[in-house]
């Protein structure tokens, strides 16, 4: 690759925390900016970092990638190519795979699965708030997917940006409103509708000869367009028709989270890797020999320096696919050609017109300088990311809040097993309630409850299971002590006290039925005949439940008793006489 003059990467929030340094003959020009962004597969060269150094012709990333300083969360890292007026922003997410292993890393292993989902759906949450950040940034975005069939789970996912988005416009026009920035800008709270780009990565499996040879058996009739193309040609047919048929892409552009052009290539897919590292490092060895051969024309920047090369790029040369030797097919574009051709509608102020229908409305555009667009975009940071700045303190909190839309569009696992649980305690409550009497004790309580928890387990599923399970036990726990709590005390004898849950009178104190819980004294309802001391008098008794009313209380207000008025009765009877 060639050296260009290009300042290192760096994280997005310390661009712009520095202060603008830029060439006096640049300060002016306008900036276009290019999110990348989507997956990387479990192969050990990152997707996402090698494009930007195919992009920027110059080896800025390690293909192998650097663990350190790395962590789960998202974040953004800026790459400004100064001399084309390209600002480059690489997310980087759980999508990942290297950021993924670190977050599963990260769990430890008693961690529940409620608690885990948690984790998850708060890594989403923060990366679905730097893409909107993007959104609201970029001029085109990159969207980059490690295989070549297009994941529907985007649908989803720019559903609950839109949505979003929606819920925090009034937020973001309070935070930009002091920018020097068009009325327009500061409206719809992005310089205009980005387009979205999609890059895929074709699988080895599906490489095919570039010479046209799959016209059917006749050789000497080849296709117009090679394989790879007519791939990408059903891509897009089947990219807008999906998001077509959701509503995310709508006939006037202005109110779209994101375009797509109509006329213009909007999907690349990237060929499978040659496996024979010798022949591909030889050619682009000699594809640089013939473009350093041509090096002797005068020096040209910005875009008129890419279209001189992207001239002299589609000279006849035997390193590019040219169709064969029958000539028959259009020469693939390259990836850079892919993208510069909507660069260059940027940085020439002409805009993206992707409104379609009978009435189309033209959509607002503006090209910000660099100074302008860190300004601005450092605003929306503090707003949607960092949080940092006490002036903007408040209004990142309120985003934060709306944030909870998301959950309706994404978390649809939690949505699930909410409504499955949801079903399964109707069920749990009729096996704990079944066959049980009007008061009971907690042995009963006890079991009963263990039938209502198999049967709730036989039919709840999912990250809600364990919280709808507390809910079960305490809906049981209040059944049984609104009423039907049966006293727990034992007479001495071992017989349960028959009444309800109740209190004990204290000395001097009445028994009251209607104070709750009630206040009387025990009865477990068995009577027993007792005897005095010498055995003449008899007497029924109420069990007892302690040994005071069982020796002493008994004996002391019946057998007592009896004994003085029969001894009163003889006294009167003998004083007659």
């Amino acid at each position: 690759m060639k050296e260009v003059k290009m300042a290192p990467p760096v994280d997005l929030g310390a661009l712009l925390r520095a202060e603008p340094q830029e060439d006096a003959s640049h300060r002016e020009d306008g900036l276009c900016v290019v999110g990348v962004f989507g997956k990387s597969s479990t192969q050990t060269g990152p997707l996402k970092e090698a494009l930007i150094n195919t992009l920027a012709d110059k080896h800025i990333f390690s293909l192998f990638g650097s663990e350190e300083g790395d962590s789960s969360d998202s974040h953004v890292q800026a790459l400004y190519d100064q001399e084309n007026r390209v600002l480059y922003l690489l997310l980087s997410s759980v999508c990942d795979s290297r950021q993924l292993l670190r977050a599963c890393r990260s769990l430890s292993a008693g961690i529940s699965h409620a608690d885990a989902h948690d984790l998850w759906k708060g890594l989403d949450r923060q990366h679905c708030l730097h893409l909107l950040y993007m959104f609201s940034v970029c001029h085109v975005l990159l969207l980059v997917h490690p295989s070549q069939t297009f994941d529907v789970t985007y649908d989803r996912l720019f559903r609950a940006l839109d949505a979003l988005r929606q819920k925090v416009l009034p937020l973001i026009r309070a935070a930009i409103k002091d920018c020097a920035v068009s009325k327009e800008w500061k409206l719809n709270c992005r310089p205009c509708p980005p387009r979205l780009l999609f890059v895929f990565q074709m699988n080895a499996t599906l490489k095919v000869p570039g010479n046209g040879s799959d016209s059917g058996g006749n050789p000497e009739k080849p296709k117009k367009h090679s394989p790879r193309r007519r791939l990408q040609h059903a891509l897009e047919d089947q990219i807008y028709r999906i998001f077509r048929k959701s509503r995310v892409l709508t006939n006037q552009s202005s109110n779209c989270l994101f375009t797509v052009p109509a006329n213009q290539a909007f999907v690349y897919v990237i060929p499978a890797a040659d496996h024979d590292p010798v022949g591909a490092l030889l050619g682009q060895l000699r594809s640089n020999c013939i473009l350093s051969d041509q090096d002797s024309a005068p020096v040209l920047t910005g875009p008129r320096r890419y279209q001189q090369m992207r001239r002299s790029a589609r000279q006849p040369s035997g390193s590019r696919e040219s169709g064969g030797p029958m000539g028959g097919q259009l020469v693939d574009c390259s990836l850079k050609e892919f993208l510069w051709q909507h660069v260059e509608l940027v940085l020439t102020k002409k805009g993206f017109d992707d409104s379609v229908g009978r009435n189309p409305q033209p959509s607002h555009f503006e090209l910000p300088t660099f100074t302008k667009w860190v300004q601005l975009a450092s605003r929306l940071y503090q707003v949607l990311i960092s949080n940092t700045d006490e002036e903007l303190a408040e209004l990142a909190t309120k985003v934060q809040s709306q944030a909870k839309v998301l959950d309706g569009f994404l978390d649809a696992d939690t949505k699930f097993s909410e409504n499955r649980c949801q079903k399964a305690l109707p069920l749990a409550h009729s096996a704990y309630q079944s066959n049980l009497p009007h008061n009971y004790t907690t042995t009963v309580h006890k079991n009963q409850l263990a039938q209502a928890l198999r049967v709730y387990s036989q039919h709840a599923r999912g990250v809600a299971f364990q919280r709808y399970a507390v809910q079960l036990h305490e809906d049981c726990y209040k059944f049984w002590s609104n009423g039907h709590q049966l006293c727990e005390e034992r007479s001495l004898t071992d017989q349960h006290c028959v009444h309800k849950f109740h209190l004990l009178p204290q000395p001097g104190e009445k028994p009251d039925l209607d104070h709750n819980p009630p206040i009387m004294n025990h009865n477990s309802r068995g009577r027993s005949t007792s005897a005095c001391n010498c055995g003449r008098k008899q007497a029924p008794r109420d069990d007892p439940f302690d040994i005071q009313a069982a020796n002493h209380d008994f004996y002391q207000v019946r057998i007592y008793t009896a004994d003085q008025f029969n001894l009163f009765l003889d006294i009167s009877l003998q004083s007659n006489f």
